[in-house]
């Protein structure tokens, strides 16, 4: 007898073995039909049982860090949810996703169409969800597989140009200062630009990490934005290298210690928000706002766009490992160089007599 029902049923078999098998396959065939995606997916990605999504991911080697995993129960509670919770899992088909998939707006309550690379996450994080529902019998494929994900063009990390470079970061202090609108935020954004430092680490510099002596700063922590909290490395998902370094140019140094002079005796960090610290989202918005005021066109770049045009700037002029090293990468990273054509023939005319004697 199934919970449910009231009457009992025969297995057709005699023997407990074949018994038993009939009826766990009698009993995930009356799942299929009465689970919701709801009721499946509720804390998926927030679980760390032995069974969680999170838990196989790390017995596979796949250490995601805790910000893929916020993100996704985001997505899922934001997107997924309202569109599929209460739709039962056999009932979800190719057709119905990709509907949902083509029609996805934003859900703050702005009627206004999603980038193409936030869709795709999206899309993968319902995908995640259906192949669990297969690995544990509920339906036989999952059908995400069958809807054609979005073209990317991951503009927030396309780097700035030399001219918008200049308009951001001008010459003089004092411009500097009122181009991000205070002295405090110049210094954030100027130590980006001269280091290439990822943002969670900026926010977890102190002032014992600045070396004025040297002109840079050096570090082993930075700022989990999820968690608000330090994390002791460099990046939050515990790869690349466990230390970072960065130069910083005169001009960074005049601000830094100006801005420094104004913090309180007893605050040891260089960069909170009310007490608090510095969030991505919060620099984030304060880049894309002083920036459009500046009159830059930003076309859905954003902050790290820095952090691209920091190792573009520098790819070409000094050796691979000094970059992966300033990166903060265990191995050079392409996907951050975006020299065109003209800038490395430039940088290869010293060798062209050494060529013309070979050629």
């Amino acid at each position: 007898m199934f919970d449910g029902t009231d009457k009992w049923v025969s297995t057709g078999f005699d023997d407990e073995l074949n018994a038993v098998l009939w009826a766990n396959a009698e009993l995930i065939e009356r799942k299929k039909k009465d689970i919701t995606l709801g009721e499946f997916s509720e804390g998926f990605y927030t679980r760390t049982d032995e069974e969680s999504f999170r838990a196989r991911n790390e017995r596979k080697d796949r250490n995601y860090g805790d910000e893929y995993y916020y993100a996704m129960d985001g997505r899922h509670r934001n997107y997924i949810v309202p569109a599929f919770g209460e739709v039962y899992l056999s009932n979800i088909n190719h057709i119905m996703i990709d509907s949902w998939f083509i029609n996805l707006k934003s859900a703050s309550g702005i009627s206004k169409q999603l980038a193409s690379d936030t869709k795709n996450k999206i899309l993968q994080c319902l995908s995640n969800i259906l192949s669990m529902a297969v690995t544990q019998g509920l339906i036989e494929e999952n059908p995400c597989e069958k809807v054609e994900k979005n073209a990317e063009h991951n503009k927030e990390r396309e780097p700035m140009t030399q001219e918008e470079m200049e308009i951001l970061f001008p010459e003089n202090d004092a411009r500097a200062v009122w181009v991000w609108g205070s002295l405090k935020w110049a210094c954030y954004f100027h130590i980006m630009k001269c280091t290439g430092f990822r943002p969670g680490e900026i926010a977890g510099l102190e002032r014992k990490n600045y070396h004025p002596e040297l002109g840079g700063v050096y570090t082993t922590q930075s700022i989990n934005s999820q968690q608000r909290a330090i994390a002791d490395r460099i990046k939050t998902t515990n790869k690349g290298k466990k230390y970072k370094v960065g130069i910083l140019s005169p001009q960074c140094c005049r601000l830094l210690d100006e801005y420094i002079k104004t913090l309180p005796e007893e605050e040891t960090f260089l960069f909170k928000m009310d007490g608090e610290f510095m969030q991505t989202y919060t620099s984030n918005k304060h880049f894309k706002s002083f920036a459009k005021k500046a009159g830059i066109k930003l076309r859905g770049r954003t902050q790290y766009s820095l952090r691209h045009t920091f190792q573009t700037m520098i790819a070409g002029e000094i050796e691979k490992s000094e970059i992966e090293e300033l990166m903060g990468h265990t191995k050079y990273r392409k996907g951050y160089d975006h020299r065109d054509g003209e800038r490395r023939l430039k940088q290869l005319q010293n060798l062209r007599n050494r060529l013309n004697s070979i050629i």
